[in-house]
């Protein structure tokens, strides 16, 4: 098969998979929990696919967007690895204040 047979193929296909990898991204997210994490990392998933397939078919301001929407992913990511990071540490903390009690 023609590499140009296989386009709307592969423009089919990123769309889903960024739409896919989207809701799910959202979803996790949603659940406010350490799952979360992985919400995250599914949006920065799908902006790199969506990034793609602007490229691909010359919409310049859909990737411009996927830039944003990537810098948005990556500080969600940091603030909720922060977040956690510091939970364990002050849980941590009171164990270590118990045990110094007994």
């Amino acid at each position: 098969m023609e590499l140009a047979a296989q386009i709307p193929q592969l423009l089919t296909g990123l769309e889903w998979s960024g739409c896919a990898l989207a809701m799910s991204g959202s979803f996790l997210v949603a659940l406010h929990n350490r799952a979360s994490r992985w919400g995250w990392i599914a949006y920065l998933c799908s902006n790199l696919v969506w990034s793609a397939f602007a490229l691909v078919t010359g919409t310049y301001g859909l990737f411009v967007q996927q830039l944003g929407f990537t810098a948005t992913s990556l500080y969600g990511l940091y603030r909720h690895t922060r977040h956690y990071r510091q939970m364990a540490r002050e849980a941590h903390g009171t164990q270590d204040a118990r045990t110094a009690q007994a």
